[in-house]
């Protein structure tokens, strides 16, 4: 019988904390780390985060940039994982609810008369500036890093291609697409993708969205317990697997 496979692909750092997370919960498994992209940081002036009353953050990939201001100003986190990385590196965090929607919801209950800035990578998922200005809040935003495509050594596909079963948690949209690329759908059978939202899950092709679990929140806990289900049911698939081949 062989193990189940969870196909990592968040850059290297994330992928590894998480893989042992999910080594110690979950049912024994093999883990392929394979990133998608890299984060690499950009230039950016300083200055532009000198007059800021609060910061907003929704990617730990945005803290080394700003751990300088930390105990000046408090973070507004978009979730737990984000929240984390500003309380260690020293800032007084505000945690929102794990998504965009959630940290909106905070910081117009908040009120608008703070100076923030939405420290972020390149690309972003939502952008809050365009919604938070028209509303009257005081915000800019700054990109100080960028989560840039790697491509997967040849050896990547052929464990995969090599494998039963896979279970491939996806953090974000733009995840899912970068995914799919790199997978083809010729592959989708020995698949479980773990998404972290709809929005995530809806950017897969039909033959992957087929094979895709929804996380019940967008949010690190949650993806591990979807992971977990996932891992648990791969692992009947191959103990069956088993009975049948004997």
């Amino acid at each position: 019988m062989s193990l189940s496979l969870l196909l990592l692909t968040r850059p290297r750092a994330q992928s590894l904390r998480f893989a042992r997370r999910c080594q110690s919960e979950w049912p024994p498994h093999r883990c392929l780390i394979a990133p998608l992209t890299e984060i690499v940081p950009l230039s950016f002036d300083p200055s532009s985060l000198h007059d800021a009353d609060a910061l907003v953050l929704t990617s730990p990939n945005a803290v080394p940039a700003v751990a300088g201001m930390a105990g000046q100003v408090p973070a507004w986190c978009v979730g737990p994982g984000t929240a984390a990385a500003a309380r260690a590196a020293g800032f007084t965090v505000h945690v929102a609810g794990g998504d965009a929607a959630h940290l909106l919801a905070d910081l117009k209950r908040a009120g608008g008369n703070k100076r923030l800035v939405h420290v972020h990578g390149r690309h972003l998922a939502r952008d809050l500036v365009a919604e938070l200005a028209p509303l009257g809040f005081d915000i800019r935003g700054v990109a100080v890093y960028e989560a840039r495509e790697v491509a997967w050594p040849a050896t990547v596909l052929h464990t995969i291609d090599a494998t039963p079963h896979i279970v491939a948690p996806l953090f974000s949209p733009r995840a899912a697409e970068a995914f799919a690329a790199r997978i083809g759908t010729c592959r989708a059978a020995t698949l479980t993708i773990v998404a972290i939202s709809t929005k995530c899950a809806d950017r897969l092709p039909d033959a992957l969205r087929a094979r895709c679990i929804i996380a019940q929140s967008p949010d690190a806990d949650a993806m591990s317990r979807a992971i977990g289900i996932a891992l648990s049911q791969c692992g009947t698939a191959n103990l069956e697997a088993g009975r049948r081949n004997h």
